[in-house]
Parts: C-alpha cells; sequence; structure tokens
C-alpha cells in the first residue's frame, strides 16, 4: 500500500521506446517524501533523463513508447494525467534548456511563467526582482535571451522553475553549465526548499558537488534502478589508460589573434597556438568563452583585432574555407546533428568507412550506428558531434562545452581521441566548467 507521507511512488515501471524491443528503464520501484533530495546517477545513456520524462508525464505521451507500471503523486494514481495536470505538482528541468524558453527578454521569460499560474501581478514584480537578484541576471534583465550563455540561460530558467514553488522537483544536470558561483547558489537554494518539504530529484554526472546535498541516491545499471544506500563515492577523474605517445615538437603556430573584441566585452587575451597545444579557455557564466571560440570558428566578425589560422588573414576567408581547418563542436549538439543515423553522421563525404568504424568504437558508439542521432542521449550525441567533426580532420578543434553529460568512463573515451587528436598535431581550444587535470590533455589554461 503507498505511504500517505510519500509525495512520489513508482510501482514496477518499465520503459520502452518507440521502435526498440528491450526497456529502456525495468521494473523501477522508488519513493520519494517530502523534503527529499535524491540523486540518480549512472552512465551516459542509462535511463536517468527517460526516468524523469516518465515522471513528468512527457513519456510516452510526447515521445512515443511503451509505459508499464504506477505512478503515484500523494497516493494516487497519474498514470493518464496530462503533462499540465502533472505541472500542478512538479516541475521539470530538461537538460536541453533551450526546449524551455518561450520568450524573448529575460524579465518577460521570468514573468511569463508567473502569469500562466495567474500570480497576483504585484507579487510578480517582487518575485521578479528577487530570483534576478539572487541568481545574478539583474544585469541581464532587459537582454535578449539569446545574449545569454548557456550558464547564463541555466540560471536563469532554474530561477524560472523555484519561483512556481511546486512540491517536487525534477532536475536533469542543472549544474551542466553553471560556473563555481551558479552551483553554489543553486546547492544552498536546494538545501533550503528541502528545508521547507520541497522535493528534489536530481540527475548528475558532477557527484562529488551533488553528494553532499543528497539524503539518497540510486544509480542505474542495466536498465535497473539500484539503491546505492549512501551517496556514492565520487569517480576519479580520467587519465589516458595507455602512455602518452612522444609529444609533437611545438614548432608550427597554427592559430594567433591580436586585440581581438566583439561588443561590449573587454579585449579578449592574445592566442598564439601551437601543434599539439590544448588550451583551455576558463571564466565565469557570460564572460564571452563561446562568443571567442565563435570569433575563432568565423561564425561571427570581430568588432576589432586580427586573426590568423595557418598564417593567413582570417578575415579574407569564408566561414567555409575556415571550416577545412577548423572544426567546432557546439554546446547543443542538436545544432550539429543532421544525418539519419549515427554512422552517417560520422562517415561523410571523403571520410572512409574504416575510419567512421574507428571512431564510433573509439567514442563507445558502435552500438548505437544505425540508429537515429536524435535517439540518443545528450552525452551520446555530443560524442557523435565529436567524432562528426573529427572525422574531417580539421587541423584546429573548438570544443564548446562538450564534456557536460559524460559519465567517467565516456569521459575517458573522449579524452584519449581529444589526446591522439593532439598527438598527431592538432590543436585543441576548449570551454569546460568540470575541472580536469592539466596532465590529462597538457592543457594550458587562458583566463577571460
Amino acid at each position: 500500500m503507498p505511504s500517505d507521507q510519500q509525495l512520489i511512488e513508482l510501482i514496477d515501471l518499465t520503459f520502452t521506446h518507440q521502435g526498440k524491443s528491450t526497456p529502456t528503464i525495468d521494473d523501477v520501484n522508488f519513493s520519494l517524501e517530502p523534503g527529499e533530495i535524491v540523486l540518480i546517477a549512472g552512465a551516459t545513456g542509462s535511463g536517468k533523463s527517460t526516468l524523469l520524462s516518465c515522471i513528468a508525464g512527457i513519456a510516452p505521451s510526447h515521445t512515443g513508447g511503451k509505459l508499464q507500471g504506477q505512478i503515484l503523486y500523494q497516493g494516487k494514481d497519474i498514470s493518464e494525467w496530462s503533462v499540465r495536470q502533472r505541472s500542478q505538482h512538479l516541475c521539470i528541468l530538461l537538460q536541453n534548456v533551450e526546449t524551455q524558453i518561450f520568450t524573448e527578454r529575460v524579465w518577460t521569460e521570468f514573468v511569463f511563467g508567473l502569469e500562466n499560474w495567474n500570480i497576483p501581478p504585484t507579487q510578480i514584480h517582487q518575485l521578479t526582482d528577487t530570483a534576478l537578484e539572487e541568481f545574478g541576471l539583474e544585469a541581464q534583465r532587459n537582454w535578449l535571451i539569446h545574449q545569454l550563455s548557456a550558464g547564463q540561460k541555466q540560471r536563469l530558467l532554474i530561477a524560472c522553475l523555484l519561483a512556481i514553488g511546486q512540491p517536487v522537483m525534477l532536475l536533469d544536470e542543472p549544474l551542466a553549465y553553471l560556473d563555481a558561483k551558479g552551483v553554489k547558489i543553486l546547492l544552498q537554494l536546494l538545501k533550503t526548499r528541502a528545508q521547507r518539504g520541497q522535493s528534489v530529484i536530481i540527475v548528475e554526472h558532477r557527484l562529488d558537488l551533488v553528494a553532499e546535498i543528497c539524503d539518497r541516491s540510486y544509480c542505474f545499471q542495466n536498465t535497473k534502478l539500484i539503491n546505492l544506500h549512501k551517496p556514492p563515492t565520487p569517480p576519479c577523474l580520467p587519465t589516458p589508460p595507455c602512455p602518452p605517445c612522444p609529444p609533437t615538437p611545438l614548432t608550427s603556430t597554427l592559430l594567433c589573434t591580436h586585440k581581438l573584441s566583439w561588443g561590449g566585452y573587454p579585449l579578449f587575451p592574445d592566442l598564439q597556438v601551437q601543434a599539439g597545444e590544448t588550451i583551455l579557455l576558463k571564466g565565469d557564466n557570460g564572460c564571452g568563452k563561446t562568443t571567442l571560440l565563435k570569433l575563432l570558428s568565423g561564425l561571427m566578425k570581430p568588432t576589432t583585432g586580427k586573426i590568423e589560422i595557418l598564417g593567413r588573414d582570417m578575415n579574407k576567408r569564408s566561414v567555409v574555407q575556415i571550416a577545412k581547418d577548423v572544426g567546432f563542436v557546439l554546446q547543443n549538439p542538436n545544432h550539429q546533428l543532421f544525418a539519419d543515423s549515427v554512422r552517417a553522421e560520422i562517415q561523410q563525404l571523403r571520410v572512409s568507412k574504416a575510419v567512421a568504424d574507428s571512431l564510433l568504437e573509439k567514442l563507445n558508439l558502435g552500438d548505437r550506428a544505425n540508429d537515429h542521432p536524435q535517439a540518443l542521449s545528450q552525452g551520446q550525441k555530443r560524442r557523435l558531434a565529436l567524432g562528426a567533426v573529427l572525422a574531417r580532420q580539421p587541423k584546429i578543434c573548438l570544443l564548446d562545452e562538450i564534456m557536460v553529460g559524460q559519465d567517467p568512463h565516456s569521459l575517458s573515451l573522449m579524452l584519449n581521441v581529444l589526446d591522439n587528436f593532439t598527438q598527431e598535431g592538432g590543436a585543441l581550444i576548449f570551454t569546460s566548467h568540470i575541472p580536469l587535470p592539466a596532465e590529462v590533455l597538457k592543457i594550458r589554461i587562458v583566463e577571460l
């Protein structure tokens, strides 16, 4: 019998994605009580996001597939409730924040949700002011949302969700793009909300950050949800399993910049990047890391300054010409996956089957080769986007927060592939809020 104390109870929950013969999650039994923070861990693609989608009603009503078992809220079976009905009692943060943004400006996005909940106008203004200040977005109040960095968008969306105050919060990798300040703010807010009786189910790979606030921890293993009984030990950061090859002599300058600026940002640091180097662009949310990568890729033109790639002035070259030498893996992998299958995404024009097969295996995507790219998890999509870019054999690879959503094993595989790329004379310039020891990729840090 369901307990009166339980907000959420899952009984023998099984979900099978459309077109699949085996379930993604199988026979899940789980309960959530008021004031609890529960961590769901597990490998990339193991079923964590699927579980949240089932609870929220997104699966199967909006995704297709077959759902079996029961989902109870305060003892009532809500399996037939719509997403709208469930939203009265729970909110969800999806991995891809852009799918949950509905307006053009920062303050209107916040107000939009409150108006939909019929909050009195006087309260809306107060809640908006408080939330924007609390999440460090007051200066961006009147900005167009597309001007925000990924971390700032993440902050905005979390602020919108927390403002409503539903009893249950489902958070899918909420720390993904947040800088250290944003992480600290969110973790403290979650602890405070839990003390007031709100409950949180949080899916995360950054176990070192969330373990201290969690009451219970679970992990998906082979479609089953396993109770860990105690917070999992944060995994050691991955290191290449094999001794590194002799480093490539740093004798060839691939890229250099001089007094580069764009829009209202201060001058970016001058860069001189050699063959075999790995550069980490480091800085707080909104400092311009993604903007700098877009300038280096040719997607944006600088306001001032000069960029040279392989000794050629980039201002005199088209984006198509630049792309022959510079590969760019975007923050959101959905923006650059276009093929009908995982294999076709990598085996593009002039890419041999052998190269494609090798990359698929190295990135642990071999068993998904015939699947549609959109059937992958967000972490798998990022590895696929990386493979598609590396298959073209660029001289320079720009990586924007692609290590988000990777479990330790997947991250290790990704780092090995990138290490091989630099050993063969390529150069990496990347952004990441996930801490990595400098020896993994022989990283040189550039502060913005």
